[in-house]
């Protein structure tokens, strides 16, 4: 696989022109406030890449490294993060509900991903399909779970609220 560096400007004007993203290194960049909506960065490296408060809605994030990125309040409502790296990824506070895809064979959109000490305190995961997700020694105090299918997730080491799991689905 060769990985191409892009830097925040040549991304958004090539994102304006309609381009999808595979196989980049944008790892490191500051993507804050930022709108990538329905944006495609599949299997591309995005390590410790800020997306504070940006728009990610629809985006599809498949078997992307993730790791350390920060998405403190961005939204991911309707993200496609099938077996995408988070780990000790800052999702405080984020939207990740309607991570389901509406399509007939209902494939899961968060299938396989690793959380793993991922920081989820407070974020909107209201009715997510999370499949085979990795939260071992993850945060997710005060966050939103009701609806979730949680089916086969691995929560070793895990923070939670002690009614966390009330209306959730396969823990």
């Amino acid at each position: 696989m060769s990985v191409k560096k892009l830097n925040r400007t040549d991304l958004l004007l090539a994102f304006r022109e309609g381009k999808t993203f595979e196989d980049l290194d944008l790892s490191e960049l500051d993507l804050s406030r930022t709108n990538l909506s329905n944006i495609v960065f599949n299997k591309s490296l995005l390590k410790k890449t800020d997306f504070t408060r940006a728009n990610l809605t629809g985006s599809k994030l498949n078997q992307t490294d993730l790791r350390e990125a920060i998405f403190f309040r961005a939204n991911l409502f309707e993200a496609d993060l099938k077996k995408a790296d988070l780990r000790n990824a800052n999702l405080e506070s984020a939207n990740l509900s309607g991570a389901a895809d509406n399509s007939s064979q209902n494939t899961p959109r968060i299938f396989g991903a690793d959380l793993s000490g991922a920081d989820l305190r407070n974020a909107n995961l209201k009715n997510a399909i999370l499949v085979r997700v990795k939260f071992d020694y993850a945060d997710l105090r005060g966050a939103d779970l009701r609806g979730s299918n949680m089916t086969r997730v691995s929560l070793q080491g895990t923070k939670y609220d002690v009614d966390a799991f009330d209306n959730v689905i396969n823990v």
